[in-house]
């Protein structure tokens, strides 16, 4: 439940991201840490300002592929440090749980690593890419609510588009 007058809810969450398509094929599921800070127009619509971070450890089949090209051992990632901006539609009920929806776009930060027989390398750059979500706040007192949530992420990368998911619980205080 949201206290009258209230406008900014700033969060921080935690979680876990599922690549998806063509980006599963070479990388498993990563941790994600974020934040964000919204801003409510009204009692139900706001925009929303969100970062989040994401490492996807290279799959057994692309080390291994990596490997056998370098003789040596290997070890990669991917990471993704999206910055966003979300419009944010909530569903207010006579009940501490409250719905939302929310979508956006943002600008991503990519950085691909890889250990080739201790020596480091990567390569970064930034895309564009859009995202969609759903989620929940539970109220847990009058300026503060756990929330739990998905979002669907799609990354224009060069040639491609690179998509993930990710599914994160955090807490938010209301002021």
């Amino acid at each position: 439940m949201e206290p009258a007058g209230s406008m900014w809810t700033i969060g921080a969450n935690v979680g876990y991201g599922l690549p998806m398509g063509d980006f599963k094929d070479g990388y498993d599921g990563a941790l994600t840490v974020g934040g964000d800070a919204c801003y409510m127009f009204t009692g139900k619509y706001g925009l929303e300002l969100a970062a989040q971070w994401s490492k996807f450890p290279a799959n057994a089949d692309l080390v291994d592929a990596l490997e056998l090209l370098a003789g040596e051992s290997v070890d990669a990632n991917f990471q993704f440090m999206p910055v966003m901006v979300d419009f944010v539609a909530m569903f207010p009920m006579n009940a501490p749980v409250t719905p939302y929806l929310k979508g956006g776009v943002g600008m991503y930060f990519e950085t691909a690593e890889v250990e080739i027989g201790g020596e480091k390398d990567s390569v970064s750059e930034n895309d564009f890419g859009v995202n969609i979500g759903a989620g929940m706040k539970y109220a847990i007192a009058e300026t503060t609510a756990i929330d739990i949530g998905a979002r669907f992420h799609n990354v224009m990368t060069e040639n491609q588009s690179t998509q993930y998911f990710t599914i994160s619980a955090g807490v938010g205080f209301t002021f």
